[in-house]
């Protein structure tokens, strides 16, 4: 199967990647003339760091990564309020942990893909159409070619999503902030730091880059104003937004480079009702923006490009396998952005009294003994490492089987909604099995969404097969009558194909 990709991004690199390991042929295209070395810093842990170390990148990250030994939030003295310190950082995220600049994770993935991937640059869609069979795109050169998919990957603008699914205001979901950026040379002092100082409304940092000697500036204000900034415009916008801030504001806009070497941008969600229309499907911040609030995006981006091509290699049919990637991964994202959009107001306070609680709390929870606290914030679980659920290739028609290891998590259960709900627009019910492999319980969070998955699906299930010769299994089949099916029957291991027999029969 020949796979066009557009973006050659986070996302669009680590798709193209598996897509190859996987025995597919992709294609990239990207509309810059060469990979770009622009953007910010980004924490790189949880999801994204376990999908690096499944491609064996971690070794190469490492010793890449920005010396900052800490966070600090200042006042306007430069003196520290709270600090973040990166060995209890670590700790939060279970060791898996490296600060990193955008662009060096960015050609980490090129350099892992680079001799295996038809990678054109100065390329980007003008048109694109679908049959039953394939999609055809036409390029900016006015050459067209045929696919059997195509995957976009080009970031939360996406020129992907407005050419086949509609223009960005239908997805996009303003946060009311501007963040912007750019690279100055350390004639302030800050050393192997990140310092970030806040005031009502707009928050101003400066931390080291992986250069020696390099820093790079982070503004974030609030804002009404949703619009483009064309980068001419770039410089007196910031400006006029951190007049009169205190700290070394004054002189981090004073030695400002150009106006174009600014990156300047809204801080906007998308949110989409599906990632994939016939034979083009999403990935990354084109189909799920975070934001940089949420921490989250470049990880959820290899995250996402992992489940996708994964779902291709595992499905019978790549309709299957769009709606099982997002089926999976939608109930981490849409977590993940509900986070983030309460975060938002305490990350920037708007008012004295918000920062005020805001310093407060950082002297308070920045610590050791907040580590679970941290951890829970941070969202520094592995989507990988929590989906107890795996679908199973046998699935078909209105027969869903899933292995289960480890314990049931909320978002397990609302990937089972989803596909039980997608079966029943074609079927009357639904037929369940589950194999058990290494199935420990069902967390605390999961056994309210438990009671209502029963409570709503109940009549809906014809059949359940449990699949498994622990303790569980036996036990769970009785359970399972009469709320969450209507018949329900218990197979040891050595006994699956007789239970894919059963479930998939029409008595």
């Amino acid at each position: 199967m020949r796979i066009l990709i557009s973006g050659c991004g986070l996302a669009g690199m680590t798709t193209a990647y598996w897509l190859h390991q996987f025995g597919f042929r992709p294609v990239i295209i990207e509309q810059a003339p060469a990979l770009r070395r622009d953007g910010y810093g980004l924490d790189f842990f949880g999801t994204g760091y376990d999908v690096a170390e499944r491609m064996g990148l971690i070794d190469t990250l490492a010793p890449q990564q920005i010396p900052a030994e800490y966070v600090a939030y200042v006042d306007e003295n430069n003196t520290r309020i709270a600090t973040l310190d990166m060995d209890l950082m670590r700790k939060v995220m279970h060791g898996k942990y490296i600060p990193l600049m955008h662009w060096t994770l960015e050609e980490t993935l090129y350099n892992a893909i680079a001799n295996d991937v038809d990678i054109r640059f100065g390329t980007t869609l003008t048109a694109v159409s679908q049959t039953p069979d394939a999609v055809t795109v036409t390029f900016n050169d006015g050459a067209s070619e045929t696919f059997d998919l195509l995957i976009g990957a080009d970031g939360a603008h996406s020129n992907t999503r407005k050419l086949v699914f509609g223009p960005e205001e239908d997805y996009g979901r303003f946060l009311g902030y501007n963040v912007a950026c750019y690279a100055l040379p350390d004639q302030y002092g800050v050393g192997h730091a990140w310092n970030n100082y806040t005031e009502p409304g707009r928050q101003a940092g400066v931390y080291c880059s992986d250069k020696p000697g390099e820093l790079i500036t982070l503004f974030m204000w609030e804002t009404d104003n949703e619009a483009y900034v064309p980068p001419a415009d770039r410089l007196e916008t910031l400006r006029r937004a951190f007049e009169g801030m205190g700290w070394i504001t004054p002189q981090l806009l004073a030695d400002a480079p150009a106006a174009a070497d600014i990156f300047m941008d809204t801080v906007t969600q998308i949110q989409m009702p599906g990632w994939a229309n016939g034979r083009v499907a999403l990935v990354g911040d084109a189909a799920y923006c975070l934001t940089l609030i949420s921490g989250q995006g470049a990880s959820m981006a290899l995250g996402g490009a992992y489940l996708l091509a994964a779902a291709l290699r595992d499905c019978p049919t790549y309709q299957d396998a769009f709606i099982h990637y997002e089926h999976q991964l939608r109930p981490h994202i849409e977590q993940r952005q509900d986070n983030a959009r309460d975060f938002a107001k305490s990350f920037v306070p708007g008012s004295e009294l918000g920062l005020t609680v805001q310093k407060v709390m950082m002297k308070v929870i920045l610590r050791e003994a907040f580590t679970g606290v941290l951890r829970k914030q941070f969202g520094a679980d592995s989507v990988l490492q929590a989906q107890t659920l795996r679908r199973l290739p046998q699935s078909h028609g209105q027969v869903i089987g899933y292995a289960l290891n480890g314990k049931l998590h909320d978002t397990d259960y609302q990937t089972l909604n989803l596909d039980v709900d997608n079966v029943l627009q074609t079927h009357d019910s639904v037929h369940l099995l589950l194999r058990l492999e290494d199935f420990a319980g069902i967390e605390l969070r999961g056994l309210w969404d438990d009671l209502q998955f029963g409570r709503e699906h109940g009549r809906d299930i014809g059949k359940l097969a449990i699949v498994g010769d622990g303790r569980w299994a036996d036990w769970l089949a009785k359970a399972s009558r009469p709320f969450y099916a209507h018949e329900a029957r218990h197979f040891p291991t050595a006994d699956s194909a007789a239970a894919w027999d059963w479930v998939g029969s029409e008595r």
